[in-house]
Protein backbone atom coordinates (compact mmCIF):
# COMPACT_ATOMS: atom_id res chain seq x y z
CA UNK A 1 0.00 0.00 0.00
CA UNK A 2 1.31 3.95 -0.66
CA UNK A 3 2.86 4.97 2.54
CA UNK A 4 1.18 8.60 3.97
CA UNK A 5 3.85 10.80 6.21
CA UNK A 6 3.54 9.79 9.24
CA UNK A 7 5.89 12.61 10.42
CA UNK A 8 2.75 14.25 11.68
CA UNK A 9 2.48 11.41 14.64
CA UNK A 10 5.90 11.00 15.57
CA UNK A 11 5.59 8.75 18.35
CA UNK A 12 7.78 10.68 21.12
CA UNK A 13 9.33 6.94 21.83
CA UNK A 14 11.45 7.15 18.62
CA UNK A 15 13.57 9.81 20.16
CA UNK A 16 14.78 7.74 22.76
CA UNK A 17 16.48 5.44 20.25
CA UNK A 18 18.20 8.68 18.27
CA UNK A 19 21.47 8.75 20.09
CA UNK A 20 22.16 4.86 18.95
CA UNK A 21 21.63 5.98 15.20
CA UNK A 22 25.20 6.75 15.30
CA UNK A 23 27.02 3.58 16.55
CA UNK A 24 25.74 1.69 13.34
CA UNK A 25 24.94 -1.71 15.40
CA UNK A 26 24.35 -4.41 12.95
CA UNK A 27 23.58 -7.90 13.33
CA UNK A 28 25.98 -9.60 11.03
CA UNK A 29 29.19 -8.03 11.43
CA UNK A 30 29.46 -9.55 15.16
CA UNK A 31 29.66 -12.91 16.36
CA UNK A 32 26.13 -14.52 17.90
CA UNK A 33 24.67 -16.79 20.39
CA UNK A 34 23.86 -19.11 17.83
CA UNK A 35 24.99 -22.35 18.61
CA UNK A 36 26.97 -24.72 16.37
CA UNK A 37 26.98 -28.47 16.36
CA UNK A 38 29.43 -28.88 13.35
CA UNK A 39 32.93 -29.11 13.05
CA UNK A 40 34.51 -25.29 12.44
CA UNK A 41 37.54 -23.64 13.60
CA UNK A 42 37.63 -21.53 16.82
CA UNK A 43 39.70 -19.61 19.01
CA UNK A 44 40.60 -19.51 22.60
CA UNK A 45 42.33 -18.18 25.38
CA UNK A 46 44.83 -20.86 27.18
CA UNK A 47 44.82 -20.68 30.97
CA UNK A 48 48.35 -20.58 32.17
CA UNK A 49 48.07 -23.70 33.82
CA UNK A 50 45.81 -25.79 31.53
CA UNK A 51 45.60 -25.82 28.24
CA UNK A 52 41.78 -26.56 27.59
CA UNK A 53 39.31 -24.76 24.87
CA UNK A 54 36.49 -23.58 26.76
CA UNK A 55 35.61 -20.17 26.11
CA UNK A 56 35.43 -19.94 22.71
CA UNK A 57 35.77 -17.19 20.15
CA UNK A 58 34.27 -17.91 16.46
CA UNK A 59 36.89 -17.27 13.88
CA UNK A 60 34.53 -13.69 12.22
CA UNK A 61 35.24 -12.31 15.95
CA UNK A 62 39.07 -13.26 15.88
CA UNK A 63 39.12 -11.92 12.20
CA UNK A 64 37.71 -7.95 13.24
CA UNK A 65 39.34 -7.88 16.71
CA UNK A 66 42.17 -10.19 17.23
CA UNK A 67 44.04 -10.41 14.22
CA UNK A 68 46.89 -8.11 13.56
CA UNK A 69 46.52 -7.39 17.60
CA UNK A 70 50.25 -7.75 19.50
CA UNK A 71 47.41 -10.35 21.52
CA UNK A 72 47.37 -12.43 18.87
CA UNK A 73 50.02 -15.35 19.78
CA UNK A 74 47.84 -15.44 23.22
CA UNK A 75 44.72 -17.36 21.16
CA UNK A 76 45.28 -21.02 19.93
CA UNK A 77 43.02 -22.76 16.78
CA UNK A 78 40.94 -25.65 17.42
CA UNK A 79 39.21 -27.61 15.93
CA UNK A 80 35.70 -28.03 17.55
CA UNK A 81 34.72 -31.87 17.38
CA UNK A 82 31.49 -32.40 14.81
CA UNK A 83 28.27 -33.39 17.65
CA UNK A 84 29.41 -31.02 19.94
CA UNK A 85 27.68 -27.83 21.08
CA UNK A 86 30.03 -24.80 20.34
CA UNK A 87 29.09 -20.48 20.76
CA UNK A 88 31.21 -17.32 20.35
CA UNK A 89 31.23 -15.42 23.42
CA UNK A 90 33.43 -13.11 22.21
CA UNK A 91 31.15 -10.54 21.04
CA UNK A 92 29.09 -10.16 24.44
CA UNK A 93 29.60 -6.44 25.26
CA UNK A 94 31.65 -7.29 28.62
CA UNK A 95 34.40 -8.77 26.35
CA UNK A 96 34.17 -6.92 23.33
CA UNK A 97 33.81 -3.67 24.26
CA UNK A 98 35.31 -3.70 28.12
CA UNK A 99 38.06 -5.94 28.59
CA UNK A 100 39.77 -6.64 24.81
CA UNK A 101 40.18 -2.74 24.71
CA UNK A 102 41.72 -2.76 28.10
CA UNK A 103 43.81 -5.62 27.01
CA UNK A 104 44.61 -4.17 23.79
CA UNK A 105 45.76 -0.92 25.95
CA UNK A 106 47.98 -2.80 28.57
CA UNK A 107 49.37 -5.85 26.29
CA UNK A 108 47.93 -8.43 28.80
CA UNK A 109 45.46 -10.84 29.00
CA UNK A 110 44.99 -11.57 32.45
CA UNK A 111 42.06 -9.52 33.10
CA UNK A 112 40.47 -11.01 30.13
CA UNK A 113 41.16 -14.72 30.96
CA UNK A 114 39.95 -14.05 34.84
CA UNK A 115 36.95 -13.41 33.37
CA UNK A 116 36.73 -15.59 31.14
CA UNK A 117 37.07 -18.59 33.59
CA UNK A 118 34.70 -16.85 36.14
CA UNK A 119 32.21 -16.54 33.80
CA UNK A 120 31.93 -20.28 32.69
CA UNK A 121 30.94 -21.04 36.12
CA UNK A 122 27.55 -18.72 36.17
CA UNK A 123 24.57 -20.31 35.31
CA UNK A 124 23.20 -19.88 31.89
CA UNK A 125 20.52 -17.19 31.78
CA UNK A 126 17.11 -18.60 32.43
CA UNK A 127 15.40 -16.46 29.80
CA UNK A 128 11.41 -14.84 29.86
CA UNK A 129 10.21 -17.53 30.76
CA UNK A 130 9.00 -17.67 34.49
CA UNK A 131 11.44 -20.05 36.85
CA UNK A 132 11.58 -21.34 40.39
CA UNK A 133 15.30 -22.07 39.66
CA UNK A 134 16.84 -19.61 42.35
CA UNK A 135 19.42 -22.20 43.94
CA UNK A 136 23.01 -20.59 43.55
CA UNK A 137 21.67 -17.58 41.73
CA UNK A 138 22.49 -13.73 42.11
CA UNK A 139 19.78 -11.22 40.81
CA UNK A 140 19.64 -8.10 40.17
CA UNK A 141 17.23 -5.30 40.27
CA UNK A 142 17.57 -1.78 40.12
CA UNK A 143 18.70 0.64 42.92
CA UNK A 144 16.21 2.90 43.08
CA UNK A 145 13.16 0.85 41.31
CA UNK A 146 12.53 3.08 38.58
CA UNK A 147 10.97 -0.24 36.56
CA UNK A 148 9.26 -1.85 39.59
CA UNK A 149 10.17 -5.93 39.78
CA UNK A 150 12.87 -5.44 36.48
CA UNK A 151 15.10 -8.53 37.22
CA UNK A 152 18.69 -9.72 35.57
CA UNK A 153 20.35 -12.98 36.09
CA UNK A 154 23.93 -12.87 37.28
CA UNK A 155 24.83 -13.94 33.38
CA UNK A 156 23.48 -11.13 31.24
CA UNK A 157 24.30 -8.48 34.58
CA UNK A 158 28.21 -9.88 33.17
CA UNK A 159 27.77 -9.71 30.20
CA UNK A 160 26.21 -6.73 29.55
CA UNK A 161 26.44 -4.14 32.30
CA UNK A 162 29.36 -4.83 33.97
CA UNK A 163 32.12 -2.50 33.44
CA UNK A 164 29.21 0.42 31.93
CA UNK A 165 28.72 3.36 33.35
CA UNK A 166 24.99 2.16 34.39
CA UNK A 167 26.64 -0.40 36.97
CA UNK A 168 26.29 1.22 39.87
CA UNK A 169 22.39 1.56 39.34
CA UNK A 170 22.42 -2.15 39.91
CA UNK A 171 22.09 -3.94 43.11
CA UNK A 172 21.27 -7.99 44.35
CA UNK A 173 18.16 -8.69 45.51
CA UNK A 174 18.32 -10.11 49.18
CA UNK A 175 15.53 -12.21 48.61
CA UNK A 176 14.07 -14.03 45.16
CA UNK A 177 10.77 -14.43 44.18
CA UNK A 178 9.49 -18.19 44.15
CA UNK A 179 9.11 -17.62 40.27
CA UNK A 180 11.19 -15.13 38.64
CA UNK A 181 12.80 -14.52 35.03
CA UNK A 182 15.45 -12.22 33.30
CA UNK A 183 14.18 -9.22 32.27
CA UNK A 184 17.96 -7.79 31.28
CA UNK A 185 17.43 -10.60 28.61
CA UNK A 186 14.96 -8.85 26.03
CA UNK A 187 17.18 -8.13 22.74
CA UNK A 188 16.29 -4.29 23.02
CA UNK A 189 17.07 -4.03 26.67
CA UNK A 190 20.13 -5.52 26.89
CA UNK A 191 21.16 -4.28 23.51
CA UNK A 192 20.54 -0.76 24.62
CA UNK A 193 22.57 -0.63 28.00
CA UNK A 194 26.08 0.03 25.79
CA UNK A 195 25.09 2.32 23.35
CA UNK A 196 23.37 4.16 25.83
CA UNK A 197 25.78 3.84 28.68
CA UNK A 198 28.51 5.51 25.93
CA UNK A 199 26.12 8.60 26.24
CA UNK A 200 25.68 8.60 30.14
CA UNK A 201 21.46 8.82 29.09
CA UNK A 202 20.26 6.79 32.57
CA UNK A 203 16.82 8.33 31.95
CA UNK A 204 16.74 7.52 28.19
CA UNK A 205 17.41 3.35 28.85
CA UNK A 206 14.95 3.56 31.96
CA UNK A 207 12.91 4.86 29.37
CA UNK A 208 13.25 2.81 27.12
CA UNK A 209 13.34 -0.36 29.17
CA UNK A 210 9.99 0.62 30.76
CA UNK A 211 8.51 1.00 27.48
CA UNK A 212 9.86 -2.23 26.12
CA UNK A 213 9.12 -3.63 29.44
CA UNK A 214 4.99 -3.04 29.07
CA UNK A 215 4.50 -4.67 25.17
CA UNK A 216 3.01 -7.97 24.91
CA UNK A 217 4.68 -10.75 23.74
CA UNK A 218 4.31 -10.61 19.61
CA UNK A 219 2.03 -13.91 18.91
CA UNK A 220 2.00 -13.60 15.51
CA UNK A 221 -1.67 -14.07 15.73
CA UNK A 222 -4.25 -11.29 13.67
CA UNK A 223 -4.85 -8.43 15.84
CA UNK A 224 -6.78 -5.17 15.19
CA UNK A 225 -4.11 -2.92 13.73
CA UNK A 226 -5.92 -0.16 16.57
CA UNK A 227 -4.97 -2.10 19.32
CA UNK A 228 -1.10 -2.20 19.21
CA UNK A 229 1.83 0.32 17.91
CA UNK A 230 2.84 -0.53 14.61
CA UNK A 231 5.83 0.21 12.21
CA UNK A 232 5.98 -0.11 8.24
CA UNK A 233 8.97 0.11 5.69
CA UNK A 234 9.33 4.18 4.85
CA UNK A 235 9.15 5.29 1.36
CA UNK A 236 8.56 2.17 -0.16
CA UNK A 237 5.04 0.15 -1.47
CA UNK A 238 4.96 -2.74 0.57
CA UNK A 239 1.61 -4.52 0.45
CA UNK A 240 1.14 -6.50 3.23
CA UNK A 241 4.17 -6.23 5.78
CA UNK A 242 3.97 -4.34 9.00
CA UNK A 243 6.00 -5.21 12.06
CA UNK A 244 4.32 -4.72 15.55
CA UNK A 245 6.26 -2.51 18.14
CA UNK A 246 7.58 -5.33 20.02
CA UNK A 247 9.34 -7.04 17.49
CA UNK A 248 10.50 -3.58 15.78
CA UNK A 249 12.35 -2.80 19.14
CA UNK A 250 13.80 -6.19 19.75
CA UNK A 251 14.67 -6.71 15.77
CA UNK A 252 14.99 -3.55 13.94
CA UNK A 253 15.86 -0.02 16.61
CA UNK A 254 19.14 -1.16 17.42
CA UNK A 255 20.15 -1.54 13.37
CA UNK A 256 20.48 0.52 10.83
CA UNK A 257 17.29 -0.20 8.92
CA UNK A 258 15.91 1.07 11.74
CA UNK A 259 15.30 4.16 9.69
CA UNK A 260 13.90 2.23 6.84
CA UNK A 261 10.37 2.13 8.91
CA UNK A 262 7.94 4.67 10.34
CA UNK A 263 5.16 4.38 12.76
CA UNK A 264 1.55 3.24 11.22
CA UNK A 265 -0.47 6.53 11.06
CA UNK A 266 -3.12 6.87 13.51
CA UNK A 267 -5.76 8.13 11.69
CA UNK A 268 -5.41 4.88 9.29
CA UNK A 269 -8.74 2.85 9.04
CA UNK A 270 -8.31 -0.24 11.13
CA UNK A 271 -7.94 -3.49 9.74
CA UNK A 272 -6.69 -7.08 11.24
CA UNK A 273 -2.92 -7.40 10.73
CA UNK A 274 -0.37 -9.74 11.13
CA UNK A 275 3.31 -9.31 12.47
CA UNK A 276 5.92 -9.67 9.94
CA UNK A 277 9.13 -10.56 11.80
CA UNK A 278 6.62 -13.31 14.16
CA UNK A 279 9.13 -15.63 15.09
CA UNK A 280 7.23 -18.10 13.51
CA UNK A 281 7.91 -15.89 10.14
CA UNK A 282 10.88 -18.22 9.55
CA UNK A 283 11.90 -16.69 5.77
CA UNK A 284 11.58 -13.35 6.86
CA UNK A 285 13.59 -13.35 9.73
CA UNK A 286 16.15 -15.16 7.74
CA UNK A 287 16.16 -12.71 4.48
CA UNK A 288 16.39 -10.17 7.31
CA UNK A 289 19.61 -11.14 8.86
CA UNK A 290 21.02 -11.66 5.04
CA UNK A 291 20.13 -7.94 4.50
CA UNK A 292 21.79 -7.20 7.34
CA UNK A 293 24.85 -9.27 6.79
CA UNK A 294 24.73 -7.31 3.48
CA UNK A 295 23.86 -3.68 5.00
CA UNK A 296 21.14 -3.52 1.71
CA UNK A 297 17.81 -2.72 3.30
CA UNK A 298 16.48 -3.51 -0.72
CA UNK A 299 17.66 -7.63 -0.09
CA UNK A 300 14.87 -7.38 2.77
CA UNK A 301 12.09 -5.84 0.72
CA UNK A 302 12.01 -7.42 -2.41
CA UNK A 303 12.30 -11.07 -0.14
CA UNK A 304 9.53 -9.70 1.93
CA UNK A 305 7.94 -8.13 -0.79
CA UNK A 306 7.53 -12.04 -2.71
CA UNK A 307 7.29 -13.97 0.74
CA UNK A 308 3.57 -11.53 1.59
CA UNK A 309 2.66 -11.83 -2.07
CA UNK A 310 2.36 -15.44 -1.90
CA UNK A 311 -0.34 -18.22 0.50
CA UNK A 312 1.22 -18.88 3.88
CA UNK A 313 4.39 -21.68 4.33
CA UNK A 314 2.42 -23.52 6.78
CA UNK A 315 2.02 -27.42 8.27
CA UNK A 316 -1.20 -27.60 5.66
CA UNK A 317 0.87 -27.62 2.74
CA UNK A 318 0.57 -24.97 -0.47
CA UNK A 319 -1.75 -26.05 -3.66
CA UNK A 320 -0.24 -25.18 -6.89
CA UNK A 321 2.74 -22.53 -7.28
CA UNK A 322 6.33 -22.59 -7.77
CA UNK A 323 8.61 -25.12 -5.96
CA UNK A 324 12.35 -25.29 -6.35
CA UNK A 325 14.56 -28.11 -5.58
CA UNK A 326 17.46 -29.46 -6.27
CA UNK A 327 18.64 -31.44 -9.21
CA UNK A 328 17.80 -35.43 -8.97
CA UNK A 329 15.28 -34.58 -5.93
CA UNK A 330 11.81 -33.10 -7.48
CA UNK A 331 10.07 -36.17 -5.82
CA UNK A 332 11.76 -35.49 -2.60
CA UNK A 333 12.81 -32.24 -2.03
CA UNK A 334 10.91 -29.04 -2.62
CA UNK A 335 11.18 -25.47 -1.14
CA UNK A 336 8.17 -23.15 -1.61
CA UNK A 337 8.84 -19.89 -3.60
CA UNK A 338 8.60 -17.70 -0.22
CA UNK A 339 10.82 -19.63 1.44
CA UNK A 340 13.66 -20.10 -1.47
CA UNK A 341 12.98 -16.16 -1.52
CA UNK A 342 13.97 -15.71 1.93
CA UNK A 343 16.37 -18.67 2.47
CA UNK A 344 18.27 -19.30 -1.13
CA UNK A 345 17.64 -15.65 -3.59
CA UNK A 346 18.96 -13.51 -0.27
CA UNK A 347 22.21 -14.67 -0.24
CA UNK A 348 22.65 -15.52 -4.32
CA UNK A 349 21.86 -19.02 -4.22
CA UNK A 350 19.47 -19.22 -6.74
CA UNK A 351 21.83 -21.14 -9.82
CA UNK A 352 22.00 -24.36 -7.14
CA UNK A 353 18.76 -24.83 -7.31
CA UNK A 354 16.23 -25.42 -10.17
CA UNK A 355 12.33 -25.31 -10.58
CA UNK A 356 10.52 -28.45 -9.38
CA UNK A 357 8.76 -30.88 -12.07
CA UNK A 358 6.49 -32.44 -9.43
CA UNK A 359 2.59 -32.66 -9.49
CA UNK A 360 1.76 -29.25 -8.17
CA UNK A 361 -2.00 -30.14 -8.12
CA UNK A 362 -1.63 -31.61 -4.68
CA UNK A 363 -0.79 -30.23 -1.25
CA UNK A 364 3.10 -30.19 -0.45
CA UNK A 365 4.21 -29.55 2.79
CA UNK A 366 6.94 -27.08 2.00
CA UNK A 367 10.50 -28.81 3.30
CA UNK A 368 11.61 -25.67 4.50
CA UNK A 369 8.93 -25.61 6.51
CA UNK A 370 8.62 -25.69 10.59
CA UNK A 371 6.36 -28.84 10.37
CA UNK A 372 8.17 -30.82 7.83
CA UNK A 373 9.76 -33.79 9.32
CA UNK A 374 13.31 -33.18 8.30
CA UNK A 375 13.51 -29.10 9.38
CA UNK A 376 15.68 -28.69 11.99
CA UNK A 377 18.01 -30.92 10.24
CA UNK A 378 17.87 -29.17 6.89
CA UNK A 379 18.19 -25.65 8.91
CA UNK A 380 21.66 -26.71 10.42
CA UNK A 381 23.32 -28.20 7.45
CA UNK A 382 21.92 -25.19 5.33
CA UNK A 383 23.44 -23.01 8.08
CA UNK A 384 26.58 -25.23 7.90
CA UNK A 385 27.18 -24.64 4.10
CA UNK A 386 26.96 -20.83 4.78
CA UNK A 387 29.49 -21.07 7.93
CA UNK A 388 31.69 -23.16 5.73
CA UNK A 389 31.21 -21.56 2.38
CA UNK A 390 30.73 -25.15 0.17
CA UNK A 391 26.93 -25.45 -1.02
CA UNK A 392 27.67 -29.31 -1.01
CA UNK A 393 27.56 -29.50 2.80
CA UNK A 394 23.85 -29.03 2.10
CA UNK A 395 23.29 -30.54 -1.08
CA UNK A 396 24.71 -33.75 -0.39
CA UNK A 397 22.74 -34.10 2.87
CA UNK A 398 19.76 -33.59 1.08
CA UNK A 399 20.68 -35.64 -1.55
CA UNK A 400 20.73 -38.13 1.09
CA UNK A 401 18.39 -38.26 3.46
CA UNK A 402 15.18 -36.26 1.38
CA UNK A 403 12.72 -38.71 1.15
CA UNK A 404 14.22 -41.41 4.07
CA UNK A 405 11.41 -42.09 6.72
CA UNK A 406 12.27 -40.52 10.20
CA UNK A 407 13.92 -43.13 12.65
CA UNK A 408 10.59 -44.85 14.28
CA UNK A 409 12.63 -44.97 17.58
CA UNK A 410 10.59 -46.78 20.69
CA UNK A 411 7.62 -47.18 18.26
CA UNK A 412 8.98 -49.44 15.47
CA UNK A 413 7.81 -49.38 11.78
CA UNK A 414 6.37 -51.97 9.42
CA UNK A 415 6.39 -52.22 5.31
CA UNK A 416 9.84 -50.72 5.28
CA UNK A 417 13.07 -51.07 4.20
CA UNK A 418 15.73 -52.81 6.45
CA UNK A 419 19.50 -52.60 7.64
CA UNK A 420 21.33 -54.79 10.10
CA UNK A 421 20.89 -58.90 10.72
CA UNK A 422 18.16 -60.83 11.69
CA UNK A 423 18.32 -60.42 15.48
CA UNK A 424 19.52 -56.72 15.33
CA UNK A 425 17.91 -54.44 13.06
CA UNK A 426 18.97 -50.91 11.62
CA UNK A 427 16.24 -48.23 10.02
CA UNK A 428 17.57 -46.17 6.68
CA UNK A 429 17.85 -43.42 9.00
CA UNK A 430 20.15 -44.90 11.31
CA UNK A 431 22.36 -47.01 8.35
CA UNK A 432 22.96 -43.69 6.73
CA UNK A 433 23.63 -41.30 9.10
CA UNK A 434 25.47 -43.60 11.24
CA UNK A 435 26.29 -47.62 10.34
CA UNK A 436 27.25 -46.94 6.71
CA UNK A 437 30.28 -44.79 8.05
CA UNK A 438 31.74 -47.58 10.04
CA UNK A 439 33.85 -50.57 9.21
CA UNK A 440 31.07 -53.37 8.89
CA UNK A 441 28.60 -51.79 6.94
CA UNK A 442 29.74 -53.50 3.89
CA UNK A 443 29.44 -56.66 5.81
CA UNK A 444 26.03 -56.54 6.72
CA UNK A 445 23.30 -59.83 5.70
CA UNK A 446 20.63 -57.43 5.25
CA UNK A 447 20.80 -54.93 3.21
CA UNK A 448 17.70 -52.74 2.19
CA UNK A 449 15.44 -55.50 3.09
CA UNK A 450 11.74 -54.61 2.89
CA UNK A 451 10.18 -56.29 5.90
CA UNK A 452 6.75 -56.50 6.24
CA UNK A 453 6.43 -57.10 9.67
CA UNK A 454 6.97 -54.06 12.76
CA UNK A 455 10.15 -54.07 13.34
CA UNK A 456 11.62 -51.95 16.29
CA UNK A 457 15.22 -50.16 15.12
CA UNK A 458 18.54 -51.45 17.37
CA UNK A 459 21.11 -48.49 17.00
CA UNK A 460 19.02 -45.52 17.25
CA UNK A 461 19.80 -44.43 21.11
CA UNK A 462 23.87 -43.33 22.43
CA UNK A 463 23.92 -46.61 24.02
CA UNK A 464 23.88 -49.13 21.06
CA UNK A 465 26.11 -46.98 18.92
CA UNK A 466 28.51 -46.72 21.60
CA UNK A 467 27.92 -50.74 21.77
CA UNK A 468 27.98 -51.31 17.73
CA UNK A 469 31.52 -49.41 17.70
CA UNK A 470 32.90 -51.26 20.19
CA UNK A 471 32.25 -54.09 17.73
CA UNK A 472 33.88 -52.48 15.27
CA UNK A 473 36.51 -51.69 16.97
CA UNK A 474 36.98 -55.56 18.14
CA UNK A 475 38.81 -56.73 15.12
CA UNK A 476 38.74 -56.98 11.49
CA UNK A 477 35.38 -57.59 9.70
CA UNK A 478 35.43 -61.42 9.60
CA UNK A 479 38.44 -61.89 12.27
CA UNK A 480 37.49 -64.08 14.85
CA UNK A 481 37.40 -61.14 17.78
CA UNK A 482 35.05 -59.35 15.05
CA UNK A 483 32.59 -62.36 15.42
CA UNK A 484 32.80 -62.34 18.58
CA UNK A 485 31.82 -59.30 19.93
CA UNK A 486 29.01 -59.57 17.20
CA UNK A 487 27.30 -62.36 18.40
CA UNK A 488 27.40 -60.47 22.17
CA UNK A 489 25.78 -57.54 20.30
CA UNK A 490 23.17 -59.54 18.87
CA UNK A 491 23.12 -61.29 21.85
CA UNK A 492 21.69 -58.01 23.35
CA UNK A 493 19.86 -56.84 20.66
CA UNK A 494 17.99 -59.96 21.26
CA UNK A 495 17.52 -59.50 25.25
CA UNK A 496 16.66 -55.57 24.18
CA UNK A 497 13.39 -56.55 21.63
CA UNK A 498 12.06 -58.39 24.87
CA UNK A 499 12.31 -56.37 27.38
CA UNK A 500 11.12 -54.28 24.73
CA UNK A 501 7.93 -56.26 24.73
CA UNK A 502 7.32 -56.94 27.91
CA UNK A 503 7.74 -52.84 29.38
CA UNK A 504 6.94 -50.67 26.59
CA UNK A 505 4.25 -52.33 25.01
CA UNK A 506 2.70 -52.73 28.73
CA UNK A 507 3.09 -49.11 29.01
CA UNK A 508 1.53 -47.97 25.21
CA UNK A 509 -1.24 -50.65 26.71
CA UNK A 510 -1.79 -48.89 29.88
CA UNK A 511 -1.74 -45.49 28.18
CA UNK A 512 -4.29 -47.00 25.60
CA UNK A 513 -6.39 -47.72 28.89
CA UNK A 514 -6.26 -44.12 30.17
CA UNK A 515 -7.13 -42.74 27.12
CA UNK A 516 -10.28 -44.58 26.67
CA UNK A 517 -10.92 -44.09 30.03
CA UNK A 518 -10.36 -40.40 29.65
CA UNK A 519 -12.56 -40.38 26.54
CA UNK A 520 -15.42 -41.84 28.06
CA UNK A 521 -15.34 -39.64 30.69
CA UNK A 522 -15.15 -36.45 28.43
CA UNK A 523 -18.50 -37.91 26.68
CA UNK A 524 -20.23 -38.45 30.19
CA UNK A 525 -19.64 -34.77 30.71
CA UNK A 526 -21.04 -33.70 27.61
CA UNK A 527 -24.11 -35.99 28.10
CA UNK A 528 -24.55 -34.71 31.61
CA UNK A 529 -24.56 -31.23 30.30
CA UNK A 530 -26.92 -31.62 27.68
CA UNK A 531 -29.34 -33.78 29.72
CA UNK A 532 -28.97 -31.06 32.89
CA UNK A 533 -29.95 -28.38 30.00
CA UNK A 534 -33.37 -30.55 29.22
CA UNK A 535 -33.80 -30.99 32.16
CA UNK A 536 -33.92 -26.90 33.14
CA UNK A 537 -35.90 -26.35 30.28
CA UNK A 538 -38.59 -28.69 31.36
CA UNK A 539 -38.89 -27.44 34.85
CA UNK A 540 -39.01 -23.90 33.56
CA UNK A 541 -41.80 -24.39 31.15
CA UNK A 542 -44.11 -26.70 33.18
CA UNK A 543 -43.24 -29.68 31.52
CA UNK A 544 -43.40 -32.19 34.86
CA UNK A 545 -45.62 -34.05 36.40
CA UNK A 546 -46.27 -34.79 40.18
CA UNK A 547 -43.76 -37.51 40.20
CA UNK A 548 -40.31 -37.20 41.37
CA UNK A 549 -37.55 -39.24 40.01
CA UNK A 550 -34.36 -40.79 41.40
CA UNK A 551 -33.05 -42.29 44.33
CA UNK A 552 -31.77 -41.72 47.81
CA UNK A 553 -28.28 -42.21 45.97
CA UNK A 554 -28.83 -40.18 43.21
CA UNK A 555 -30.89 -37.41 44.63
CA UNK A 556 -34.70 -36.63 43.69
CA UNK A 557 -35.37 -34.13 40.46
CA UNK A 558 -38.64 -33.08 38.37
CA UNK A 559 -38.09 -34.66 35.59
CA UNK A 560 -36.08 -37.97 33.91
CA UNK A 561 -33.52 -35.67 32.21
CA UNK A 562 -32.36 -34.45 35.90
CA UNK A 563 -31.61 -38.33 36.74
CA UNK A 564 -30.20 -39.21 33.70
CA UNK A 565 -27.65 -36.28 34.20
CA UNK A 566 -27.24 -37.26 37.19
CA UNK A 567 -26.05 -40.81 36.45
CA UNK A 568 -24.07 -39.59 33.78
CA UNK A 569 -22.25 -37.00 36.04
CA UNK A 570 -21.32 -39.89 38.39
CA UNK A 571 -20.08 -42.20 35.58
CA UNK A 572 -17.66 -39.15 34.28
CA UNK A 573 -16.30 -38.59 37.66
CA UNK A 574 -15.48 -42.23 37.89
CA UNK A 575 -14.36 -42.92 34.66
CA UNK A 576 -11.75 -39.40 35.19
CA UNK A 577 -10.63 -40.68 38.52
CA UNK A 578 -10.55 -44.43 36.68
CA UNK A 579 -7.89 -43.16 34.14
CA UNK A 580 -5.47 -41.47 36.39
CA UNK A 581 -5.00 -43.66 38.58
CA UNK A 582 -1.50 -44.08 40.73
CA UNK A 583 -1.00 -47.64 40.58
CA UNK A 584 -0.99 -47.00 36.42
CA UNK A 585 1.48 -44.74 36.99
CA UNK A 586 3.56 -46.23 39.19
CA UNK A 587 3.50 -49.72 36.90
CA UNK A 588 4.45 -47.15 34.09
CA UNK A 589 7.48 -45.91 36.05
CA UNK A 590 8.71 -49.20 36.84
CA UNK A 591 8.44 -50.03 33.01
CA UNK A 592 10.16 -47.35 31.71
CA UNK A 593 12.84 -47.69 34.53
CA UNK A 594 13.62 -51.25 33.08
CA UNK A 595 13.58 -50.14 29.52
CA UNK A 596 15.97 -46.70 30.24
CA UNK A 597 18.92 -49.88 31.82
CA UNK A 598 18.78 -51.45 27.96
CA UNK A 599 17.82 -48.84 25.71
Amino acid sequence: MAMADASGSQNPFDDLTAELSDLSLQQGEQGSDREVNYSLNWYYLPDAFEDTADYLICTRCHADHIKGTSLEIQFKQIEWPDGNIAVCRFWLPRVKDVLWPEAVRTDSVNALREYMTRRLKIKPCPGQKLTEDVEDRTVYGLMDGEIEGFAACEACFEDYVVGTGFEPHFGTYSELAPKWSCDLCIPYISGSVAPMAKHNNWNGFISGASRRFQLPTCTGEQIRSDAIEWYLPKDYESEGFQTCETCYLDKLALTSFKRDFQRSPDDSDPELWRCGLADQNISTAVALEAALVRKDFEVFLEAEQTIYSLVPCTANGIVHGNWWTLEGCDDKFNICQACFAGFCQTRGLDDFFQLSERDSSNAYVCDFCIASPRFGQYVVKFAEMLDRGVFAYFSQFVMTFAGVPACPKIKGRGKSKWWGYPEARFCQECYLDFVAHTPLADSLPLNGEYIEETTLCQIWSPRMRSLWLEVCEAGEPGSEESDAALELFTAVCVQRLQIYRATISEIEVIRTMQNIKKQSAFNHSLLSLQYQGMDGMATMFGRTDAYRYGSSSLGWFDTTYGVQSKQHWNSFVSDLSASNQPDDWVRMAQLEALWKKVE
